[in-house]
């Protein structure tokens, strides 16, 4: 590194850790804020969860013909709460007004088809925009399973017939997956994301500060006529957000793994009683996220450098805040073992190819070529924000 870049590197550095935002956002949040929320996201979803299983839910039965035996089921679930019409049209009413999640109608040929030992014809009415609703379309299908599984038994018995008539095959199944292997594949699911985009935006506020900030107070003019070159000063400022987007990077994975190897209980029953993440794994990590910390970097400063101040800077980073956000976005759902041509894709090859490490399934190739592309990305990103940077047309932008 020139002495003039590592100067105004150090300078700028010393800076930008010396702003209270920047250690709140970059170390503060990811350490301690990330696994309180966490923790109080997983609570309320497994509050969520208990309180759909428990909840009793009313649902509406209309018959066109009696069918006790099956409205007799209905009655001893303890989960559903009966209530009888006599019209198709107060049924929906009720469903629309609320009063009744979901409806079972009972057509006229259903009992007579039932009693022949036929398949009665039943319907179920719901409404799919309603969660609620949609819930109790999904209890009223439970209840009809264990209704026909009941009855298949009791016709096996009137003629005599064993249960394994109708179960030609008896499986058994057997994973071989460790839990440690288990717990690394549930946070295979979101940490890439949260590695991406911290490392992506953990260098915001100050990209902003060094470019746009200098214009709004005047002292961007100073530094440019200074002896050190314009290469030099880009340089600098873009290692200088560069680092705080690892820093960013860093804290996140950090902050995420250490709740989860404390072995705190709540953690331990989201991704199994133990994780193990090998160090080659967490620096396979880092080395593979530092290509996009210098993209993501370089693409920052060229915003704040075509801004005239931080406020016209934020407006500018949205299109760029979309382009991350979707890729990592799409890496929560496509797998690990992804074809090799996303490794070609910026931002997703990354995600990707953490994802991998995380969830036992690392491919070699698939991480060399997506560290070389994402290198040359970086590369070509930061010529382009060099560029922008030294055209006065462009910094004293009017």
């Amino acid at each position: 590194m020139p002495s003039i870049t590592r100067t105004v590197f150090s300078k700028e550095l010393s800076e930008t850790l010396r702003d209270k935002r920047v250690l709140f956002g970059v170390m503060l949040f990811p350490l301690l804020v990330t696994p309180l929320l966490l923790l109080v996201s997983t609570f309320f979803m497994g509050k969520k969860a208990m309180n759909e299983q428990n909840s009793i839910l009313p649902i509406g039965i209309y018959q066109e013909a009696d069918f006790p035996e099956l409205v007799t089921h209905f009655e001893n679930d303890k989960r559903l709460k009966l209530k009888y019409f006599t019209e198709k049209e107060a049924l929906e009413q009720s469903i629309e007004n609320r009063e009744t999640r979901a409806a079972l109608i009972v057509s006229q040929e259903a009992a007579e088809k039932f009693k022949t030992q036929e398949s009665a014809s039943l319907e179920i009415l719901f409404n799919q925009a309603n969660e609620k609703s949609e819930n109790a379309r999904r209890r009223i299908r439970q209840a009809l399973r264990a209704f026909d599984a009941d009855q298949v038994n009791k016709r096996l018995e009137s003629i005599e017939l064993d249960k394994s008539f109708i179960q030609p095959t008896q499986i058994e199944e057997r994973s071989i997956a460790s839990k440690n292997s288990m717990g690394g594949y549930v946070l295979s699911i979101f940490l890439p994301y949260i590695i991406i985009m911290s490392a992506s935006f953990g260098g915001m506020t100050t990209a902003f500060d060094l470019c746009a900030g200098e214009k709004e107070r005047g002292t961007m003019e100073t530094l440019l006529v200074s002896p050190a070159s314009r290469i030099a000063l880009v340089q600098g400022k873009l290692l200088t957000i560069c680092f705080i987007s690892i820093l960013a990077a860093i804290c996140a994975l950090t902050g995420i793994l250490i709740p989860f190897q404390s072995g705190l209980a709540v953690f331990n029953e989201l991704v199994g009683d133990s994780i193990s993440i090998s160090y080659a794994s967490i620096g396979g990590m880092l080395l593979i996220v530092v290509p996009v910390c210098l993209m993501t970097s370089s693409i920052l400063l060229l915003v704040s450098s075509f801004a005239r101040n931080p406020k016209e800077a934020q407006t500018y980073v949205f299109p760029f805040m979309m382009i991350v956000i979707f890729p990592a976005m799409l890496s929560t759902i496509l797998g690990a073992e992804s074809p090799l041509y996303t490794a070609f894709i910026p931002i997703l090859n990354t995600a990707l190819a953490i994802k991998q490490m995380l969830s036992a399934s690392f491919q070699t190739s698939f991480f060399l070529i997506t560290l070389a592309t994402s290198i040359l990305y970086a590369f070509g990103v930061a010529r382009l924000a060099t560029r922008f940077f030294q055209k006065e047309s462009i910094i004293f932008r009017t």
